[in-house]
């Protein structure tokens, strides 16, 4: 590399004083092409979820496609000014001016799935159509606009990271905007516009750094795209991170991938671990995202990176416990498991993301550097959202990602001093392992939580200072993770069937004389396998609970009922000759086992006419004539997650509007993780309706179990007068008192927002 090429020309001798107004430019559009990139995630998602039924899959399977198309910018900004040279920054200016062709963004009539095609790659082709242009453009920016600063001569030119730092924080802020800024204030069709109005900036900005990069080329003598030669000069040490001196390999690369993906899988399984449980909404997509940018930031944003092995022995103290809590979720409350989560993504993130950083080349390469590491992350996402679906019949990704991390020690050189200190002390290793066998010996006599958790965390400590090399700890924790996830997923022998969907897995067992449906990590329903009692409800639907009271005050004069919800088909049972059952269901599979006789005989049972409907429910029920229903019963869940856009404001009014006079609407809220009556009881005030609720908790006077075919359940009956919810409380009616008016001091949720922060238990 020649002297001109490395010091700014003598024309440009006050570069300090003149370098202000390009580093704004610059950092502008870099900071706003981020905050668009990140704010159109959840944006899209939200639009996505009604047509597929709000699964949490949604987002694993739109990050696939974000990663993807990442992927794409990135090897453009690599590729495209090293092949069109001079003329790229002209005609990257045209690709930035493309997207307002078809903006703003909007739902195609066409997204729902039809069935021709698998559910995620009729998603993926929908995301395409929506906006898969405008993203392509924007995910060019973070690299491109680093690489033409490099070339501008200026003070900071030699180390243009900080760029990458403000692209991170505009990313940061778009995600934590969306849902407590954007998300409240502004319906789908305002967000869009604003975003249009956005990208029109974006682009007036990247106009501004494309004149400047042609300006400042032209008189450096030079064209923006660096030649071979360039890529392959070193460095001088005081201006660039010391492992830019070193080749880059292919082994480095690999690395580079490594590093990358195993975040990225591990985001996306935490992010799908805790929307299965709780609920598929923006606030639990953003934040899992929202940490995972803040390690980049954290990781890039230092120049000295000594505190990676601290990092990577935090990943493997909480490697084991973490995957404890994720097979056996219900032994704490959702609150800690989702804190634990959290915590284990934010450790593994910021390891690998700080031994990306402490690894990164010279400015040459970074646009190579970005485009492998960009590879990476869509690698994780693949895994996610493409292969392991097909390859595992339940979902597995989350816990071998977390196994996964323990392979961190391997790439981390040396551990943390700290440690390293306490292991080679004789005292601090016997305490350890005395603390973790009295511990052990406690836990072989409760079953509390707290005792599970300790155990866990003093077998990690102890192991941690009895195996002082990493790359042992690693191949021990890494077998040990094995061993309980084996333990736990495949040594069960009263499996019938296991599957997997677009929409979840599922599992049916059978133990204790009944034949149980478990979707995710919830119990949607079983049937006695004895013959004499296999046509009685079951579980949330018995005759002793509220559903029973429901069929007992309007089931004799309802000429048809409509189901949100399929199941064990469990429902059914309360039919009756002359009477229909519409049962809406979004997963083909699941209407398969309802309406195998080899599986459930409630529908084939039922001695009414049973039709069922695939699709999602608020969609298809939507297409109903007004009137049509005497009863609805909303039951959708997926594992123990209520789809959102079925408790909204809009969709309780649209679901009243297909009862018939006189008609109730009935939902049901169980859930180990939300309190939502109160967010039904406002948000259905808001849509005009009147409610009541019962809570049956299944037990008699002496505190055992009342009925044993019946499990606790809430519901929550809705009408739009209170005249209609007469039958359930006047006196004589079954279990009139144990129906109360419905609390409304929760919440309300509308198409455009729902809030989990009010009602988590």
């Amino acid at each position: 590399m020649t002297t001109t090429e490395q010091t700014p020309p003598a024309s440009t001798a006050a570069a300090p004083v003149r370098a202000a107004p390009y580093n704004v430019l610059f950092t502008a559009a870099i900071l706003l092409s981020a905050l668009l990139l990140f704010a159109v995630q959840p944006m899209v998602s939200k639009v996505l979820l009604p047509p597929y039924g709000g699964a949490a899959a949604v987002w694993t399977t739109s990050l696939l496609f974000f990663q993807t198309v990442l992927l794409i910018g990135y090897a453009y900004s690599h590729y495209a000014p090293r092949l069109l040279g001079r003329y790229h920054p002209l005609v990257h200016a045209a690709l930035v001016l493309t997207p307002l062709a078809v903006l703003p963004i909007a739902l195609p009539a066409w997204a729902s799935p039809d069935g021709s095609a698998p559910v995620a790659a009729w998603l993926l082709l929908v995301l395409t159509a929506m906006v898969g242009l405008p993203f392509a453009v924007l995910s060019t920016t973070g690299p491109l606009i680093q690489a033409w600063y490099a070339r501008l001569g200026l003070p900071r030119s030699d180390d243009p990271y900080f760029l990458y730092a403000a692209s991170n924080v505009g990313s940061l802020t778009a995600l934590i905007a969306y849902p407590f800024v954007v998300e409240p204030l502004l319906g789908i069709g305002a967000q869009a516009g604003w975003w249009a109005a956005g990208y029109g900036c974006f682009a007036v900005l990247m106009l501004g750094c494309v004149l400047v990069t042609l300006r400042r080329a032209k008189r450096n003598g030079g064209a923006p795209a660096p030649t071979p030669a360039e890529e392959d000069a070193p460095r001088p040490a005081e201006t660039a991170p010391p492992a830019s001196e070193r080749a880059v390999t292919w082994r480095r690369r690999l690395l580079w991938i490594g590093l990358s993906a195993l975040p990225s899988s591990l985001m996306q399984g935490a992010t799908g671990y805790m929307s299965t449980d709780v609920a598929a909404v923006p606030l639990l997509w953003v934040i899992p995202l929202a940490l995972f940018l803040l390690t980049y930031i954290i990781a890039f944003g230092v120049r000295r990176h000594g505190w990676v092995g601290g990092a990577v022995d935090v990943v493997l103290i909480g490697m084991l416990p973490v995957l404890f809590l994720s097979q056996a979720s219900s032994i704490l409350p959702i609150p800690v498991a989702v804190l634990a989560t959290l915590a284990m993504l934010t450790a593994v993130s910021l390891a690998c993301h700080g031994l990306l950083a402490a690894d990164r080349p010279a400015p040459a390469r970074l646009t190579e550097f970005f485009l492998i590491t960009s590879l990476g992350g869509a690698l994780g996402s693949l895994f996610n959202g493409v292969i392991a679906p097909l390859v595992f019949d339940r979902v597995l990704e989350y816990p071998l990602a977390l196994i996964a991390s323990a392979l961190l020690a391997l790439a981390a050189r040396n551990s943390s001093r700290v440690l390293g200190r306490l292991a080679e002390r004789r005292a601090a290793r016997l305490t350890s392992i005395f603390l973790a066998g009295v511990l052990l010996m406690v836990y072989l006599t409760t079953e509390a939580a707290w005792v599970i958790l300790a155990v866990a965390l003093a077998t990690m400590l102890a192991a941690m200072l009895t195996i002082t090399r990493a790359r042992a700890r690693a191949i021990a924790f890494g077998v040990a993770g094995l061993a309980l996830l084996v333990n736990s997923q495949f040594i069960q022998t009263d499996v019938v069937e296991s599957g997997r969907t677009f929409f979840g897995s599922y599992m049916i067992r059978e133990e204790d004389g009944v034949r149980r449906l478990a979707h995710g990590t919830t119990v949607h329903g079983f049937q006695p396998l004895d013959p004499e009692q296999a046509s009685e409800p079951t579980s949330y639907y018995s005759r002793t609970g509220p559903v029973g009271d429901l069929f007992a005050a309007y089931g004799g004069d309802a000429g048809a009922v409509g189901v949100v919800g399929l199941g064990t088909g469990a429902i059914a049972a309360y039919g009756e000759d002359g009477q229909r059952f519409d049962f809406y269901e979004i997963d083909p599979e699941m209407v398969r086992i309802a309406e195998d006789p080899e599986r459930f005989t409630y529908l084939s049972g039922c001695a009414c006419d049973v039709r069922t409907v695939v699709g999602d429910g608020r969609l298809k029920l939507g297409e109903a004539p007004e009137g049509e229903y005497d009863v609805i019963l909303l039951d959708a869940f997926t594992s123990d997650a209520i789809p959102t856009h079925m408790l909204t404001r809009e969709a309780l009014a649209e679901f009243a509007e297909r009862l018939a006079p006189g008609g109730v609407l009935a939902v049901h809220v169980s859930n180990r993780n939300l309190e939502l009556a109160p967010m039904v009881g406002a948000t259905s005030a808001e849509a005009g309706l009147e409610g009541v609720v019962r809570y049956d908790p299944n037990t008699d006077t002496d505190g055992g179990e009342a009925n044993p075919l019946a499990t606790s359940s809430e519901w929550i009956a809705l009408a739009p007068d209170a005249a209609a919810l007469e039958p359930l409380t006047r006196s004589g009616a079954p279990n009139a008192g144990q129906w109360s008016p419905l609390p409304d001091d929760g919440p309300v949720w509308t198409d455009s927002y729902s809030s989990l922060l009010g009602i988590l238990k």
